[in-house]
């Protein structure tokens, strides 16, 4: 019995799935930092966002954060987009900008009997979050 359990406790281990979910990564440039808070529906709504490369606005702004969000395999573009504007709202950004799409392989399926394991595309969104700088003099009364 004693050793069942342990042997019974490495199956379940190494038979374990494998697979991914949404996953966002940032990180900060020109010495922002991040902030950790829930957002309403309407805040994330304010940000902008632009796809496609040197797509910007054309008001003045500043870099935050550069932005990397990678779906699992039933992620959608408008998945990839909300987790993008979760991430820059937590910088203060006003817009993503210059958004691209990638690929990337994938694998789904178990750890030890990999027959029906499968590889799969996933969608990988990047971007810039920026703050616009006109909006910051005015907030901060310049």
């Amino acid at each position: 019995m004693q050793k069942t359990i342990p042997f019974l406790l490495l199956s379940l281990c190494l038979t374990g799935c494998i697979g991914y979910g949404n996953g966002i990564m940032s990180y900060a440039i020109n010495g922002s930092s991040s902030t950790e808070r829930t957002f309403t529906e309407a805040e994330l709504n304010r940000i902008e966002i632009f796809f496609g490369i040197n797509t910007k606005p054309s008001q003045p702004f500043k870099q935050l954060s550069y932005l990397e969000a990678t779906g699992d395999e039933d992620a959608t573009i408008d998945d990839l987009v909300l987790l993008l504007k979760k991430e820059a709202a937590k910088y203060g950004a006003d817009a993503i900008i210059e958004i691209t799409r990638m690929a990337e392989a994938r694998e789904a399926g178990t750890i030890a009997f990999t027959e029906g394991n499968h590889v799969y595309d996933a969608m990988v969104l990047t971007g810039i979050a920026v703050k616009y700088t006109e909006e910051a003099k005015k907030i901060g009364g310049s």
